[in-house]
């Protein structure tokens, strides 16, 4: 056997072949295992099967989502991706929403809150199947904005009790601490002092609970309770006059709440009693009030008269507690409370400073000491939840509800929060439902 000389040392070529096969093989091997791998899957002009996206044929309520829709529901196919796993799949106007239901025929939605420039106009709801990239499916639809600040009263500590009159715009009248009536044009623009310090002497009127419209000779009757045993009437013009002075109406024990039936007879609250005066209270100072059994709450926050199947019918809050009952001029039937917020966990610590009722009996709360909310409904099933799930919608800073004409709900707040840690005082913030409230019947004698 030949042998070859590497440097100083002779190898036999049977030695040579044998290193060459350990290097050669190991190559060969794995240029045959590579040969073997399949093509790349990816090509330019590759079409995708796309039966299987979303399609979106319709949204509810159909055109647009006035202020007070809470949901909105997208109609179509295959909306259930990924079995409702997957939540950055569905924007509206830009926006991820808060999901409250995903099937695969529709998905519905609480109503999110938007940036300023896409309320009222326009926009884009997208469902994009994350497993095909770029395939979606839209649909135009618009939101409308949920409400606007309307009145700025900045400086005042306090807004006590809030009050419009019949017009078609309604006129808003706030008494606030600083013993001034101010009127306010609807669009919250021009502001009038038309009751001052001049007119309300007493300091009873730093304090005012409530106050409404009534029957009297001038037409233009406001009268007001500052929890005290006696009601106040006063002349209100659209201009300041200066001797308009109140008249007391004095009642048996103190009251907090009133509110007129559509006849103008007059009705009371106070801690444990309820009175009733006819319409006599529009001109005599010496009106009799007569005392109304049944309420056995605590200091009234709120009293509202509704007539309903023709039934008169009062809705009553304190603190804690949401009554409701037919009443005539001599009893009252409360039974047990509709709203107890002792039986509501998630509630506790939490006081119902205001309530309202729309044209459906409908119970709408102003709850304070709530981290998130501060406008609270009760639904049909008498759960208590947040009219909107979407805490930064509305402030919740507000202390009062008031319903004005037709579908303006009103929030009062005598601190404002417009950044995490500033506040403005006196605001009034309106929003335009998608419901008439139960009708203040004290309006129907301003003209």
């Amino acid at each position: 056997m030949k042998k070859v000389h590497i440097g100083r040392k002779n190898i036999s070529l049977w030695t040579v072949g044998i290193i060459v096969c350990l290097f050669v093989i190991p190559i060969l091997f794995i240029a045959c295992e590579y040969s073997n791998e399949p093509a790349i899957i990816y090509k330019p002009d590759q079409s995708i099967d796309t039966t299987g996206r979303p399609f979106i044929s319709g949204i509810l309520p159909a055109t647009q989502a006035v202020a007070g829709v809470r949901e909105i529901t997208i109609i179509g196919t295959n909306l259930g991706i990924r079995n409702g796993t997957d939540t950055n799949w569905v924007l509206i106007g830009g926006v991820k929403p808060i999901y409250k239901d995903i099937q695969n025929s529709a998905i519905t939605i609480y109503r999110p809150q938007l940036s300023d420039d896409k309320y009222g106009k326009s926009i884009y709801v997208n469902i994009t199947d994350p497993k095909l990239l770029g395939v979606s499916s839209s649909f135009t639809y618009l939101v409308e904005s949920p409400g606007a600040v309307v009145g700025d009263y900045t400086g005042i500590n306090s807004l006590n009790a809030i009050e419009f009159d019949n017009k078609n715009p309604e006129n808003i009248y706030i008494e606030a601490a600083n013993k001034n009536v101010y009127k306010t044009d609807f669009p919250g623009v021009t502001q009038t002092i038309v009751l001052n310090p001049a007119n309300l002497l007493s300091s009873d009127f730093a304090g005012v609970t409530s106050m409404s419209f009534g029957p009297g000779s001038s037409d233009r009757n406001l009268f007001m309770t500052v929890s005290k045993p006696y009601v106040y009437r006063i002349i209100v013009y659209d201009t300041l006059n200066k001797n308009n002075k109140p008249v007391k109406l004095n009642t048996p024990t103190p009251v907090h709440q009133l509110d007129f039936d559509e006849s103008g007879n007059l009705f009371t609250a106070g801690i444990g009693n309820i009175y009733y005066a006819d319409t006599s209270v529009g001109n005599s100072a010496t009106p009799t009030f007569s005392s109304i059994g049944g309420y056995t709450g605590g200091v009234p926050k709120k009293m509202r008269l509704v007539k309903e199947s023709g039934i008169l019918q009062l809705y009553i809050a304190d603190s804690l507690r949401v009554w409701k009952g037919p009443i005539t001029t001599s009893s009252f039937s409360g039974g047990s409370p509709l709203v107890d917020l002792t039986t509501q966990p998630s509630l506790s610590g939490c006081f119902i400073s205001s309530i309202e009722v729309d044209a459906n009996g409908t119970i709408l709360l102003c709850i304070i000491n709530h981290a998130k909310y501060s406008l609270f409904v009760r639904e049909s099933d008498g759960s208590i939840t947040p009219f909107y799930t979407d805490s930064k919608i509305l402030p919740k800073t507000a202390e009062k509800l008031a319903w004005g004409n037709n579908k303006y709900l009103y929030l009062i707040s005598s601190s404002w929060q417009t950044q995490p840690t500033v506040y403005a005082p006196g605001r009034v913030y309106r929003m335009t439902l998608d419901r008439n409230g139960a009708p203040y019947n004290g309006r129907t004698f301003v003209k």
